[in-house]
């Protein structure tokens, strides 16, 4: 038999495979919440809940892992401080890593969860008179305001949706997810199911960029810290991690003299390198570089971030 050819990158991807390893005991999307018994729940998501009564049975039915968690909650809850909080990240190198992967001229450019618009401002920045065309989706309303009044975006499109199930169309000479964006979409399905819409609006020879954190299962565990403190208001960090479910949910609750209590809920649901190349690939991308930084930095088994570029298979 002769060789095939490869589809384009528009082309509808391969039928994927689905993997043993990876997989929530949240199964494929939510479940009804358990009966509110006091029984205890042996069939809990939540490893820590196993046993325990309903209240942490109600912890492990929704597929963030946390009960009234949606799609847009984080953006929601964050979007006023966001910049603030966040404005110091670590991630300043990630720009030079688009850069890199894009043309010298003008190019299409498309961010999966754009947020605030802090990346694409920057990269802006970084392209100087290089004027390129600008794309964002977020499924937090609350976030695309806030990026559309970012004066260096006033000419992009801002869309909101989940982009596990929508994004905007067109042809894109880049794709790219900031820091661990990837990881707030709840499982496998849903990381797929953007993988594979990611594929189908990349332009010949363009890559989609992901920056994400190296998580392992000794990193995290239940804790409440000090994230704040002042004379009249504290910030607490609360967290739980389930490392079976290789998931990390977590509040920070703004407690302010003479104001009611803010919470700001978050989940992250991690993967690792390899299982994210395994989802790539079924998706119909395959990975063409992976660095520890945005700098080209060498990624090793000890590295703890990875810059992965992907590119049509």
């Amino acid at each position: 038999m002769g060789s095939r050819t490869r589809p384009p990158c528009s082309a509808a991807p391969p039928r994927r495979r689905r993997h043993a390893w990876g997989r929530t005991r949240h199964g494929r999307g939510r479940r009804a919440s358990p009966v509110l018994s006091g029984r205890p729940c042996p069939n809990a998501t939540d490893a820590s809940a196993a046993g325990s009564p309903w209240w942490n049975c109600a912890v492990s039915a929704n597929v963030f892992g946390m009960p009234g968690y949606t799609p847009e909650t984080y953006g929601d809850s964050f979007a006023d401080v966001y910049d603030e909080w966040y404005g110091d990240l670590a991630d300043h190198d990630f720009v030079d890593a688009l850069v890199r992967n894009l043309p010298a001229s003008p190019a299409r450019v498309l961010e999966l969860g754009v947020g605030t618009g802090r990346l694409l401002d920057r990269l802006v920045a970084a392209r100087g008179t290089v004027r390129d065309d600008l794309t964002g989706v977020d499924s937090s309303a609350a976030m695309t305001v806030r990026a559309a009044a970012v004066p260096s975006l006033a000419g992009a499109r801002l869309e909101t949706a989940d982009f596990s199930r929508s994004i905007p169309g067109g042809t894109y000479d880049l794709v790219f997810c900031g820091y661990n964006t990837l990881f707030n979409l709840p499982d496998d399905d849903s990381v797929s199911r953007a993988l594979s819409l990611a594929r189908g609006v990349l332009a010949p020879g363009a890559r989609l960029v992901v920056d994400a954190a190296v998580v392992r299962p000794e990193d995290a565990s239940d804790d409440v810290t000090v994230r704040t403190m002042t004379a009249g208001r504290v910030v607490l960090s609360v967290t739980r991690h389930d490392a079976a479910a290789q998931r990390i949910i977590g509040q920070f609750v703004e407690l302010a003299d003479g104001r009611p209590v803010t919470l700001r809920p978050w989940s992250v649901r991690y993967l690792a390198p390899a299982q994210l190349d395994a989802l790539a690939v079924g998706a119909g991308l395959r990975l063409a570089e992976r660095h520890a930084d945005g700098r080209g930095t060498e990624f090793t088994p000890d590295s703890r971030r990875h810059v992965s570029a992907y590119g049509c298979a």
